[in-house]
Order: structure tokens, then sequence, then C-alpha cells
């Protein structure tokens, strides 16, 4: 898990490792998570210390500096250190300026937790929402590393331009489907306003509604589900197995093995995607094997929706939109561009 102290959830969850507040078992789980990085490690060691600081200063008991300063002064006075008109003025002005300082080392700590707290250890990452709105169409989105998220309506998804060496985050409210390239360097994570999933390469149904609901199914691959509120409770499902919260807990079971996320598949809608990932997708979904002549002609950009149509309905449709023209070999529907009067076959 990458720490984020920008995350509100992160942030409250930090205050309450720091703090003590966690049990044994939540304390271990979050140690493991935020260790995962040499550079959790060492922010985490960093705030520790800091902690540790204004802890001290705060159990520490005021020093009676009136008293200190009248021993002083005896001495001073017994001994001729000192005129006896300077005293008097030095009386009034060292315990006002010995509580100064005591502020001014108490506010330096302080000082340091909140720049721990809120410093950017890396540049904020762009992030792109998408919204589905009202639409019954599943909205289709490639990402950088491959992987398909199949949007139903009312969902927002979240993700970044580009994905980190380290870990790929994205968020979701509403339902999808998950379609993830395998990297196990980098865990595929999605937040959701109940739990945290994290996966390697997988497929897997999501359903989720600002923290009243959360459901998951699991297609194939594994997947581990992690509540918020309670980061010691979590749980691994596999293929075949599905998760629900119910009062803060997870409960599994298992599936009928039928296909209960095949909505996803019944009218795919893609928004300036381009054609060489609209092929792709229909490829793994369709039993297709569509193949574009050239690179340049897989780089451009379509909007188009398919709706229960056969294979050579597509082949139109992208032909039409991309002025291309089609071609079937050994299986293969090759398109190419479309020449001056030439016919599609």
């Amino acid at each position: 898990m990458k720490l984020d102290i920008n995350n509100q959830h992160h942030a409250e969850t930090l205050a309450r490792y720091l703090s003590g507040e966690m049990d044994k078992d939540e304390q271990a789980v979050f140690e493991k998570q935020v260790t995962e990085t040499e550079e959790n490690s060492k922010e985490i060691q960093d705030m520790k210390k800091q902690w540790k600081a204004i802890s001290h200063l705060r159990e520490t008991k005021n020093p009676d500096t009136g008293n200190a300063w009248n021993k002083l002064h005896t001495r001073f006075i017994n001994e001729n250190l000192i005129p006896i008109q300077v005293v008097a003025l030095k009386k009034q002005i060292i315990p006002v300026l010995l509580r100064y300082a005591a502020i001014a080392i108490i506010l330096v700590g302080v000082a340091s937790i909140i720049y721990y707290l809120s410093r950017d250890s890396k540049p904020t990452v762009e992030m792109v929402q998408v919204n589905t709105g009202n639409e019954s169409n599943t909205l289709i989105k490639t990402l950088t590393d491959g992987s398909v998220i199949y949007l139903a309506q009312n969902s927002v998804f979240s993700f970044p331009k580009s994905f980190e060496s380290t870990s790929r985050n994205v968020e979701l409210t509403g339902e999808a489907f998950f379609d993830i390239a395998s990297n196990p360097a980098r865990p595929f994570i999605i937040e959701t306003g109940e739990a945290i999933i994290e996966v390697l390469g997988t497929a897997f149904n999501v359903k989720t509604n600002n923290g009243t609901n959360f459901e998951l199914i699991v297609d194939r691959g594994k997947v581990k589900v992690t509540m918020k509120k309670n980061l010691a409770k979590s749980e691994s499902v596999v293929a075949g197995e599905s998760i629900t919260a119910i009062n803060n807990s997870l409960i599994k079971s298992k599936t009928n093995g039928s296909d209960m996320h095949a909505w996803y598949k019944k009218r795919m809608q893609f928004k300036d995607e381009s054609l060489r990932n609209i092929l792709s997708v229909l490829n793994r979904n369709f039993n297709t094997n569509f193949v574009t002549a050239n690179q340049e002609i897989g780089n451009r950009k379509l909007t188009v929706t398919f709706s229960n149509e056969t294979s050579e309905t597509m082949t139109e449709l992208i032909c039409q939109a991309l002025n291309l023209k089609s071609q079937t070999i050994d299986d293969s529907i090759i398109l190419s561009d479309s020449e001056a009067g030439t016919k599609r076959n």
C-alpha cells in the first residue's frame, strides 16, 4: 500500500497508529502494508521519531523558572557578581525569555510533524475521472498498462494518466468489471468507499455505493480485499467465489458458476479509444480475430457502440467510421485503408 497523507483515510489510520490506538493485530497488518516499500518505511520511521519527540515535550512538566531564577539571583548577590540595579531588571526578563524558549521548542517540534504529514514525497499524480451517468451502455476504458475496465451506469472511475513504478492505484464508486493485466512487480489497487482491493492479474466484478453496499465476484485469478475501517479484516477471494461487506465484516461464499457479470458485454461503448484497443476488447470477448494492416490504422481514434452485433456488423461499422476496407484471410479479419472506388469484402 502506498502511503498517501493527502488521503483522508490514510491520514486517520496513521494518526491512530502513531497514537497507539490500534490493537496488536491491526497494527501488524498496517505495518506490513506500509513498509512494503523502502520509501514508506523511511517515512514511517521519521514520523515516529517526531511523534515521540512531541509526546516527550507534552509529558514534560513546565520548568519552575521563578524558583530557578531566585536561586541564581541569590548566588549572584552573595558573590557580588552583578550590581543590584541590574538584578531587578533581569529578574523580570529572564523568566519570560525562558518561557518563550520552551514554547519555541514545542512549536519547532509541531512544525516538523506538520511538515511530514503535509509534504508530498513525489509530484502530485494527475488523475483522470470518468463518469458514466445514466446511460445504459457499458463504457469501456483501456488503461496504459493494458488493463480493461468495463463501467456500468452511474459509476465514477478515477485513474492516473500514467502509473507509478511500484503500484497501480485507482478509485471506484459504482459498478465495474475489471480485466487486469498481470504485473507482479506492480500490484493493481482499487480503493472504494468500503474496501481496498489488491490484485496482480485477474478478472472480477466490483459493486460499491458510497459505503452502503459492497460486493465482489472473482471470474479468474485471486483478489485480496481489506476493509478500510478495520485493516485487520482481510480476505483472499479466488475464482468461483464472491465476497460482500456486512456490518463492517467480510462474508465469503461460492458462486453458482454462471456468467453473473455478462452485463458488461451486452451494450459496449467506446469513447475516443484507439482502434487497437477496441479490437483487442472485441477479440477478447467475441471470439473474433480482428487485425489492422499497419500500426497507423491501429492508432486511429474511434467513438462507437456495439449492441449484440455479429462480427460482420461490427466490421461494417468500423469500416464506415474510419473509411477502411476488410478482408478475411484464414479466419482473420484484416482492416486496411480503403482506396477510392475499392469495394469492401
